[in-house]
């Protein structure tokens, strides 16, 4: 029988998850693994996904995309560019990624959502 250990940060890692956070806002466009970003934060992969799920109530996966997702809305609110572009613009691969991603987060398409919350 395997028992749940309770992960505990001590105010040094609750900073590194800080950094963790802004590394993923700062590089969202690109691909991030938890390898990666326990690296670039200094924390192990487990202190990594327990802190950042704490602070954000989020995966990792989860909050990168959220990241993504956030970043589009402006574009899609104050541009006329392309959905394909958008998607680009924030790190979707394809914009039939992008579309289902963000509908997923916003409960709307990216048309519905401009069309929604357009100048």
């Amino acid at each position: 029988m395997r028992l749940n250990r309770i992960t505990q940060l001590c105010k040094y890692e609750w900073d590194c998850v800080d950094q963790a956070i802004l590394f993923i806002e700062t590089n969202y466009r690109n691909a991030i693994s938890a390898e990666q970003l326990a690296m670039e934060a200094g924390l192990s992969i487990r202190k990594l996904r327990v802190g950042l799920k704490s602070k954000t109530g989020l995966t990792l996966h989860a909050f990168h995309f959220k990241v993504r997702i956030e970043k589009a809305k402006p574009l899609l609110q104050d541009t006329y560019y392309p959905l394909k572009a958008i998607a680009s613009s924030v790190g979707f691969k394809t914009e039939s990624h992008f579309c289902k991603r963000f509908k997923r987060g916003t409960m709307l398409t990216p048309i519905e959502y401009r069309l929604l919350t357009a100048v």
